[in-house]
This record gives C-alpha cells, structure tokens and sequence, in this order.
C-alpha cells in the first residue's frame, strides 16, 4: 500500500475548513499520516491549494478563480465559512502547503485540478517545477487527478512519479488505461464500486482508494473487501490509525 489506510480528504473537511493549512494541522493532530488536497490555477499562474473554480462557495467574494492575481485573493478569509474558530484563515499557494505539510510529516495525494480556462500543459508543468523545487520524499507522495491527459503528461515527463487515476464510475478498460500510463493506482466514488472489481484491482497489483467515505459501516465493509485507502473528510469517524 502506497498511501494510508485513512487520508484526509482535503485535511479532514468536517474538522476544519478544507484546504487550508488549519485542516493539514488538524490532520496531523488527530493521527492521520496521509492527506488528500487539490492544486489548482489562478489567472496569473499562481498555483493554489483550493477546489472549486469560482470564490463564492469558500469566501464572501464572487467570481472565477482564472480571472483571479494572487493579490487579489492573498487576504480573503476562506475559514469563518466554517467556524469562528478559522476567521482569518487565508488560501495558501501550493508552495506553502507543501513546506506545511512536509513541516507535519504527513504523505501526500496531490490531485490536479483542471478547469476549461486552463490546458493540462499550464498547471502539470506548474505543477512539476513546484514539486522538483520543494517535495523531498516522492515514496510519500501519490498524484491523481480525473484528467487522463494530465497522467500522461506526467508519465512522460515524470515517469518515476507515483500516480493514479480518479474516476466516479470504473471504466471497463481500466487496466489499459493504468498500464498506459503506469499508473501504481485506481480512485474511484466508493458507491459504484462493485465486489468484482476490487478482485481485479487487486489481483493487478494496484492500490485501490475509495472516496469519499464518511460512514463507518461503510469503511469498514470496503476495507474488509480488500479496498486499501479510504478518502474520507472525517477520519475520527473511522478511528484515525495508521
């Protein structure tokens, strides 16, 4: 197993707001080794630690996140959405998170967003520079993302990266695709996940990561199936354990 049996989805959602170096502490705090977290492209390039494409969910701004300079966002508060006790907590670049999260020895699922506005080209090699600049431990670091061409930029510049491929629904030629891309994973919504499938994965030598899982009967019954990893956005719920 590559990553964890729990990683926390975006730093344990329900415990902190997502994506923000508050959640990366919480998740160190409550004993989890491993967290999920998204990158993303603002307007000028800057890479970001944050999900969605527009402001307006997160902050008390409104509009998209291509159109968007870091300093225009630097001091926007993305944590009284959550709690008071966030107010003030601010959008981190990649780069922050990274030093954060390497600072808490915690391992690392990076995925890749990709939105309309940008081509998988600007944010992988974004991407890569930021990572060969910064991440010290690749054995500690898993990059997904649902973008297939986002995988295959990395195989080809990145080949001795660890990846694996998100997808909601499983497709049939998954085993293609993962040795198309040597992949070393397999991440998929956890409710579409069939008995016949985690045999198959499993008999591939693939890890197999199941998102997002918040129930514990739920968890449980996967990991008895042979599922390695659960995204999950409350670890607690589960028992944090490495």
């Amino acid at each position: 197993m590559i990553a964890s049996r729990l990683i926390a989805h975006r730093g344990a959602s329900l415990l902190a707001p997502e994506n923000t170096l508050g959640a990366m502490t919480k998740t160190h705090e409550i004993g989890t080794p491993w967290v999920e977290i998204d990158v993303n492209r603002l307007g000028d390039g800057t890479l970001v630690m944050f999900h969605d494409d527009q402001l307006g969910r997160l902050t008390s701004a409104r509009g998209r996140l291509c159109d968007q300079r870091w300093e225009d966002v630097a001091s926007l508060d993305i944590g009284s959405h959550f709690s008071t006790d966030y107010s003030g907590e601010r959008m981190a670049t990649l780069s922050q998170a990274l030093d954060h999260i390497q600072t808490l020895g915690l391992g690392l699922n990076l995925e890749i967003k990709v939105y309309p506005e940008f081509t998988p080209e600007q944010i992988v090699f974004d991407t890569i520079k930021v990572l060969d600049t910064q991440w010290r431990d690749t054995d500690k670091l898993l990059i997904s993302s649902f973008n297939s061409e986002v995988l295959n930029l990395l195989h080809h510049w990145r080949p001795d990266w660890q990846c694996g491929h998100l997808w909601e629904r499983i497709p049939n030629d998954w085993a293609e695709i993962a040795e198309e891309l040597n992949l070393v994973s397999v991440h998929c919504d956890h409710r579409y996940l069939s008995v016949e499938q985690v045999s198959q994965i499993r008999a591939s030598g693939l890890d197999l990561y199941c998102y997002t899982v918040n129930e514990p009967e739920r968890a449980a019954h996967l990991l008895q199936l042979g599922v390695d990893g659960i995204i999950t956005d409350d670890p607690l719920l589960l028992g944090a354990s490495r």
